[in-house]
């Protein structure tokens, strides 16, 4: 088994999995997304807006929402983004654990999955951009390994908290905000760290396995379940579930922040 050959460079050469079927769940993945996300717009383009004569659809909201966002200049568009979306101020102003928990989901999801960009980009830019062979992502991904256990770890305390406080906390006040959560969504998300931290641990200390290329990796080890599982998984429920689930308030939460300008 071998990697991806472009153009005489190779690439996927250094996977756990084959790539084959790390790149059609992948695809399979982002146009579940795409049409989640085009379902969504849709729904938001049913009404009429002031001035209108007939429902805007999808790509009218879409404008509707970029234009709203910037309708008070770039300068203060970034400083909602960052204040109110990304550090999420006016939670932190109300309830202190609430901010904890989603500052800790938030920023454990968004963490993760930056560091899977970064880490998909240097698979690429190793080859094509600085002529080097699969060392280069190696050399990416061992550097990438301690903040991804750190997002991951984030993203098991918040979950943690989200169930305590669901299953724990007396005050109606909670129990009313809580009322919605969608278990289905914190038991993968449970999943896919903990696979994720199982699959760690068989490479590390049961084949004590270095990301190398494919060809070195012992038998048993290259498309193992629990590896293959976990890859596939996150792939398809961190990214084609997410329209489709109560969480994808992650996404409409801050879009309406940003129309609305902020906790100001």
């Amino acid at each position: 088994m071998t990697g991806l050959n472009i153009f005489g460079k190779e690439v996927f050469d250094t996977l756990f999995i084959d790539w084959q079927i790390m790149a059609a769940v992948a695809i399979i993945s982002v146009i579940l997304f795409l049409v989640g996300m085009y379902i969504q717009l849709d729904k938001w383009g049913r009404g009429i807006p002031e001035g209108a004569t007939k429902p805007i659809g999808a790509w009218g909201a879409l404008k509707l929402i970029v234009g709203g966002i910037f309708v008070k200049g770039i300068g203060h568009a970034f400083e909602v983004l960052v204040l109110d979306v990304l550090f999420q101020r006016r939670t932190y102003r109300r309830r202190k654990v609430e901010w904890l928990m989603h500052i800790l989901i938030f920023w454990g999801w968004i963490g993760l999955l930056i560091l899977t960009i970064v880490a998909a980009a240097a698979e690429f830019a190793g080859p094509f951009l600085f002529n080097q062979d699969y060392t280069y992502f190696v050399g990416v991904w061992q550097f990438l390994k301690l903040p991804n256990n750190i997002f991951g770890l984030m993203l098991v305390a918040g979950i943690l908290i989200a169930i305590g406080r669901r299953l724990l906390s007396k005050s109606k006040d909670v129990q009313a905000r809580n009322a919605d959560v969608d278990w289905i969504l914190i038991i993968g998300l449970l999943i896919v760290v903990a696979t994720g931290f199982y699959s760690q641990y068989l490479r590390a200390d049961v084949f004590q396995t270095p990301r190398d290329i494919i060809s070195a990796y012992p038998a048993g080890f290259f498309d193992n379940f629990t590896v293959m599982f976990h890859e596939v998984f996150t792939l398809l429920f961190c990214v084609a579930y997410l329209p489709f689930s109560k969480y994808f308030h992650m996404i409409a939460a801050p879009l309406t922040i940003l129309v609305n300008h902020g906790g100001e």
